[in-house]
């Protein structure tokens, strides 16, 4: 079994602990910000506003 096999192999799990911390991140920083007194309603637009820019230039390489 070679590398690249192995490599190919892991990534569903590579990107199973890469959502994880993602989502890790995405709660302490929610908490911190409800805990300073956010808005619910800001913080979801927030979020949301944070995932388009972060998503967007995948969705516009990868689709072409």
């Amino acid at each position: 079994m070679g590398v690249g096999r192995a490599l190919s192999d892991a990534k569903p799990y590579v990107a199973m602990v890469l959502l994880q911390v993602g989502f890790a991140g995405m709660y302490i920083v929610s908490v911190a910000s409800l805990k300073r007194g956010m808005n619910h309603f800001v913080l979801v637009v927030y979020r949301n506003l944070v995932a388009t820019v972060l998503m967007a230039p995948f969705a516009l390489l990868l689709e072409r």
